[in-house]
């Protein structure tokens, strides 16, 4: 009897040890995997919140540099547009408002570089082609600044701004019908523009 249970009890044994080193195996494998697989979304889910930090710091960036402006302090929002520009070259809302801080400065030939840039990226923007037209116009580059107003009232009818400037621009060359005649136009879509409607007096020529 014992010599017939000794190799039995060694042959059970053997296949045991099989059974668990597979075992063994195939979970090691397993957990290899899974870990593959967890280190894959960690790295997509690190990603996601660099955009989003990004993107807020941009918007956040440029609420601040606009606010400025609105403060007329008017070199502290250029270096806040700068930061914005260094992480998204590409901005237009912040070349648009570099360019509107340095018209306020009086800097009207930077104004249009910085205009012109914008304009490169997105040549159909109707508020950045009537912010060049206030600079051309600050130069008194007047019928420049008309040929702007007109890009931009073409891309929209309704830009009260560029309605407005095309009457200040026309009446500035002494052409004061016309320009009675775009500020009307103005008026029409914004009755409550008060410098629209106080600028009538403005338009009438000098005896």
């Amino acid at each position: 009897m014992k010599e017939i249970l000794g190799p039995k009890l060694i042959t059970i044994s053997i296949k045991k040890f099989i059974r668990i080193y597979s075992l063994a195996v195939t979970i090691i494998l397993t957990l290899l995997i899974c870990t593959a697989h967890v280190s894959y979304d960690i790295r997509d889910v690190e990603a996601i919140p660099s955009q989003t930090i990004n993107s807020t710091f941009i918007s956040e960036k440029i609420q601040e540099g606009n606010l400025l402006i609105n403060k007329s302090k008017y070199e502290d929002a250029v270096k806040l547009y700068d930061q914005v520009l260094k992480i998204d070259p590409g901005s237009v809302e912040a070349l648009n408002g570099k360019g509107l801080a340095f018209n306020k400065l009086g800097r009207y030939e930077d104004a249009i570089t910085w205009f012109d840039n914008a304009l490169k990226i997105d040549p159909t923007s109707a508020q950045v082609l009537n912010n060049k037209g206030i600079s051309l116009a600050n130069l008194d580059r007047f019928e420049e600044a008309i040929t702007l107003f007109d890009k931009a009232i073409k891309i929209d009818p309704n830009f009260v701004d560029a309605l407005y400037n095309k009457g200040g621009a026309l009446a500035e060359l002494g052409k004061y019908d016309e320009a009675a005649m775009w500020t009307n136009k103005a008026l029409e879509i914004d009755k409550t523009r008060q410098n629209a409607s106080n600028s009538k007096s403005l338009l009438l020529p000098n005896d």
